[in-house]
């Protein structure tokens, strides 16, 4: 080969080299898009000012306070990923819709009944399942149209006077056992029906499928997607427990259910949760562990229990805060944390033996321990390495951040109010070139 040969060869080699590199894309390991921004927003019912308060986590802002002009405003729940919230108003027969990005009321739903919660959502048919808070009543939403679409249970006012260790909500939480049935948590009357709904010839029909009468009010069934190991036909739940006046009392339990689409629910079994006083007691919510087949509740008076739900059967306890009524599995630390609603501090417990590991302060109200719901229910958000965990002290009216790892409290943000409960949502907004 002659160096005339060579040289042109080299050329061309170069040029190729230099289309090949124009069409690569730039290289982007975070998926950013010029001029748009994640962040992530915490969206909190304040039922002391009745709004909504809504939270920059990315830049640890207070962004907005949006008022409902309804009564008790409790909870902001997400709509699957449509990019709006359900803001549930326990004192008035409405359930408002905020937008995520604009952080503005679009609507506002008429119920039958006061709503209670409304984070069921069924992304299969479009629908969200809301219970009551004064009726026991289930109202499905259809979550595109915002319409309600279909109403089961008593039009009767109910409040479950003398379970008085559980509270006075008519219903628990909602619950879809599938894509066709959902739950009615009846607290009041000791029940819990399973109902069936279809769309036929463009509306929706419901048939009550089962009732069964429960030991003591249905709180809530764990939910069963994400970490639980079970059958899939299995759902366990929580029996809060009755402190009655002097008809007797019934300790707490978790309650194990077997469902299928022919017949409902039944009862296969239930493991009583005895130990303190049941003066003291009231079954609250759970979770699933990630890597065994366990099962965390927590109970008012302050104990944690390990549940073997294969075998239904305690596997342990753990004392933890007073009130002690949620529980976050984050698996990438094998790590779990418990919300002592009750309390001053938060448990944080290791997955790998289910044994604390410390408690963390993140409220300042001792004063007001065992008297007043001093942290925040669901949600809570938790960064993408799993470092920091964020979280409302609700009495004090503060935003913290946690560390994962040195287990303290690392910074706070007062948004005054006392935010109760609600959700944490990605947005994407566009930046300021």
């Amino acid at each position: 080969m002659n160096i005339k040969t060579m040289n042109r060869i080299l050329v061309l080699l170069i040029l190729m080299s230099s289309v090949i590199t124009s069409c690569r894309k730039p290289v982007n390991p975070n998926n950013e898009v010029p001029g748009i921004k994640k962040i992530v927003r915490g969206y909190f019912g304040d039922k002391e000012g009745n709004t909504v308060k809504c939270v920059n986590v990315t830049d640890f802002s207070l962004e907005a306070t949006v008022p409902t002009g309804h009564q008790e405003t409790y909870t902001a729940d997400k709509v699957a990923d449509l990019g709006k919230l359900f803001v549930v108003n326990r004192g008035t027969n409405a359930i408002d819709v905020i937008n995520a990005k604009s952080m503005e009321i679009t609507n506002t739903i008429v119920l039958d009944h006061y709503p209670r919660s409304a984070e069921a959502i069924n992304t299969t048919l479009g629908l969200a399942a809301v219970t009551g808070m004064n009726k026991p009543m289930v109202s499905i939403i259809d979550i595109y149209t915002e319409q309600v679409v279909a109403t089961v249970g008593s039009d009767e006012v109910t409040f479950p006077v003398g379970l008085n260790n559980t509270g006075s909500h008519a219903c628990g939480h909602p619950f879809w056992l599938d894509a066709h049935h959902f739950i009615l948590p009846d607290r009041g009357n000791l029940k819990l029906e399973c109902y069936r709904i279809d769309n036929v010839n463009g509306s929706w029909e419901t048939t009550l499928v089962s009732s069964i009468t429960t030991s003591s009010p249905i709180h809530q069934i764990f939910p069963s997607k994400g970490n639980y190991q079970g059958e899939s036909n299995y759902f366990y739940a929580s029996a809060e427990g009755i402190t009655t006046m002097g008809a007797g009392n019934v300790y707490p339990a978790v309650v194990e259910l077997v469902f299928s689409p022919e017949n409902g629910l039944v009862i296969n079994n239930e493991l009583e949760l005895a130990g303190s006083p049941v003066t003291q007691m009231g079954l609250h919510h759970g979770d699933f562990h990630p890597f065994e087949k366990l099962l965390y509740v927590g109970s008012r008076e302050g104990t944690l229990f390990i549940i073997d739900y294969e075998n239904m059967s305690l596997h342990s306890t753990i004392d933890v805060g007073i009130g002690a009524g949620h529980v976050k599995m984050i698996k990438k630390n094998h790590m779990a944390v418990v919300i002592n609603h009750g309390d001053v501090f938060v448990t944080l417990i290791d997955l790998d033996n289910n044994t604390k590991i410390t408690d963390v302060i993140v409220s300042e109200s001792n004063d007001m321990v065992g008297q007043a719901t001093l942290q925040a229910h669901p949600k809570w958000y938790v960064n993408e390495d799993a470092s920091k965990f964020y979280s409302f002290a609700s009495y004090d009216g503060i935003l913290y951040e946690m560390d994962l790892n040195t287990y303290e409290v690392t910074r706070t943000l007062d948004v005054g109010g006392k935010p109760s409960q609600g959700s944490f949502v990605s947005v994407m907004l566009e930046e300021d070139l």
